[in-house]
């Protein structure tokens, strides 16, 4: 089950952004707080949904913008990795999950009209179907907020101010994600890791492991957002997330458009050459003692043109998920494997398997 995106987003990637010819910097914004690694602006809230580019937070009363100084692949490749984790889990899990990306955070006030917006890094939501905003803002008092949003802290620092701000408007749970590689602003007293933050009785306190997405520490998170490619440690997770969250639900790989295809197409290949067989092997049972060896060539036969399909079938599963030549060495493999159990299982290293190298290693070395 694919992920789902806002794909027209009011605000682009997190580059600098373009200021109006009316903007103008102020030296010592009207409010008593900062955001570490921005400069304020003064900006209209019109100025504001017109920008090129996207803000961290601005104040109606004050009619200040705060925008981070600093963007580019260290912060924005978090957000990134997240919604490809997430697309793996929501597979296995076997429903949507809604990823917003970047988008306004607001709270209006008594006439209705925009008192204070922020923009998270990322925005999820777990059960879209029942559960999500009603435009492509989320207004405080209107729309369920999300299950969880994350902050990349690269030359920023969401600890002083904003923190706060998402505590008080009773975000259920923060992740704030520092990056491994190196930032030359990054604010003093930050370390790379990724701090999970949740709501108890009204305050935010810090968690080992989420509580959203069951279980899932976050070092193993964190690990998983700076790999340059997903690795099989953050795939077993994700596999098994995706389980926690579907168990309750009666959900699973079977319920996701795509793999579920893949799998009752081997059922259904399997089936229907087992009927086959056993028809076959019916008629031949009923022969004549003397025509036992036929019987017996027959039932390999019938086996072997069943071990065909089922190896045909994995084939285009694998050109399909990975490439050709990925699907080549597969081929290679699968002609040394005479057990249908065995076929059945590299069906699901296909799934689980995050690149076509992981699953010729795992091939190689079966017994």
């Amino acid at each position: 089950m694919a992920i789902q995106k806002f794909e027209d987003s009011p605000m682009s990637a997190h580059s600098p952004a373009r200021l109006p010819s009316s903007a103008r910097p102020i030296e010592e914004p009207a409010l008593d707080f900062d955001f570490p690694g921005c400069d304020a602006h003064r900006m209209t809230w019109a100025e504001v949904e017109s920008l090129e580019g996207r803000i961290e937070f601005w104040d109606a009363a004050s009619q200040t913008a705060w925008i981070a100084r600093d963007g580019g692949p260290d912060h924005e490749g978090p957000p990134q990795q997240l919604a490809a984790m997430l697309e793996r889990i929501a597979q296995v899990r076997g429903s949507p999950i809604r990823a917003y990306g970047a988008t306004y955070l607001m709270e209006h006030d008594v006439q209705g009209k925009p008192r204070r917006v922020m923009v998270a890094d990322q925005t999820i939501y777990l059960r879209p179907r029942v559960w999500r905003p009603g435009g492509m803002k989320i207004l405080k008092g209107r729309d369920p907020l999300p299950d969880v949003i994350m902050e990349v802290d690269n030359t920023t620092d969401v600890r002083r101010n904003k923190l706060e701000f998402y505590e008080s408007w009773g975000f259920p749970e923060l992740w704030v994600e520092v990056p491994n590689a190196p930032a030359r602003n990054r604010p003093k007293g930050l370390r790379p890791g990724l701090t999970i933050h949740v709501l108890e009785d009204g305050a935010f306190v810090q968690v080992s492991r989420s509580r959203a997405f069951p279980d899932w520490p976050a070092g193993l998170i964190h690990l998983a957002l700076n790999e340059p490619e997903l690795s099989s440690l953050t795939m077993q997770e994700l596999t098994r997330v995706g389980r926690a969250l579907g168990e309750p639900e009666g959900t699973g790989p079977d319920d996701d458009l795509l793999l579920g295809a893949f799998r009752r197409q081997a059922h259904s290949a399997g089936h229907a050459q087992g009927r086959a067989e056993g028809h076959a092997i019916g008629r031949e049972e009923g022969w004549r003692e003397s025509q036992e060896e036929g019987r017996r060539q027959g039932r390999q036969d019938g086996i072997e043109a069943r071990l065909a399909d089922q190896r045909a079938l994995l084939v285009r599963q694998s050109s399909r998920k990975f490439d050709a030549q990925i699907a080549r060495q597969v081929a290679e493999h699968l002609n040394g494997i005479r057990d249908l159990a065995a076929l059945a299982e590299v069906g699901d290293w296909i799934i689980d398997c995050s690149n076509g190298n992981e699953l010729i290693q795992r091939l190689a070395n079966f017994p």
